[in-house]
């Protein structure tokens, strides 16, 4: 291994080594020692490949554990249908999500998505209408445009922490980061969409082993005006329970 190889090895965060042979006899020297681990072999760990590519070609969600994908389903008669699936998929980096939703739901070709992050799964708080006072909402993720005309926006959503009462709904969101701070990244083709999030770029935010989640997704139509069209996980709407909320889809992070 040349010197500049070696340097070139020691500036990288993350390095997949190969076992390196002396080449003086059987004699091993620090130069065919691992830079990072400083052993022969090298003792690295490998380096970190998500299973998930934001690339607009979901196949690599069937290849996953099904064991490990939270899935949330739009019930029959939800107050807010147009979020069919939900798929959730955490590691130790990101938190991805795939969803489909029904393109009718639309009536200008342009939408809002919101992400709804409980951090430690815990009950009780306040929340909206969807999930009123189940959710304890930690976080939320807003992409103001994450479709603009009927055409698919990259996920760069601004970052709020809620800082309302526990008692009662109130819009009492403080800013984190603002939208474009490149915490995510999402993309999309025909009526389905995958995004992941840095975990290490949510500020402030430590997950659980256990989280859960809600998301949103919002009609802007040709005036500006916002109007609440997919909501899930969600249920029938019935008279004890009008707006079909249920508590956040569970995710557990694949370790």
């Amino acid at each position: 291994m040349t010197l500049a190889a070696i340097f070139a090895a020691a500036m990288m965060s993350f390095t997949a080594c190969e076992e390196t042979k002396p080449d003086n006899g059987g004699t091993t020297t620090d130069e065919n020692l691992c830079p990072d681990c400083g052993k022969d072999p090298c003792e690295c760990e490998p380096e970190y490949v998500s299973p998930i590519t934001v690339d607009g070609d979901f196949s690599d969600w069937d290849a996953l554990d099904a064991s490990k994908v939270a899935v949330a389903t739009c019930a029959a008669e939800a107050k807010d249908p147009a979020l069919k699936v939900l798929k959730v998929y955490a590691d130790e980096v990101y938190v991805n999500l795939y969803f489909e939703y029904d393109e009718t739901a639309l009536t200008n070709g342009t939408a809002a998505f919101d992400i709804y992050l409980n951090q430690d799964n815990d009950l009780g708080g306040a929340d909206d209408e969807h999930w009123l006072s189940q959710a304890n909402v930690d976080y939320l993720l807003e992409d103001e445009s994450i479709i603009v005309n009927g055409t698919w926006e990259s996920f760069d959503p601004g970052m709020f922490h809620y800082t309302g009462t526990t008692e009662e709904w109130a819009w009492s969101w403080e800013e984190v980061l603002g939208a474009g701070s490149g915490i995510a990244s999402g993309a999309g083709k025909g009526n389905k969409y995958e995004l992941a999030i840095m975990i290490e770029m949510l500020m402030g935010v430590e997950l659980a082993d256990t989280f859960s989640l809600g998301c949103i997704l919002t009609d802007i139509d040709a005036t500006g005006a916002w109007n609440g069209v997919g909501c899930i996980p969600n249920t029938d709407m019935t008279d004890d329970n009008p707006t079909g909320s249920v508590n956040f889809l569970v995710v557990t992070t694949d370790k």
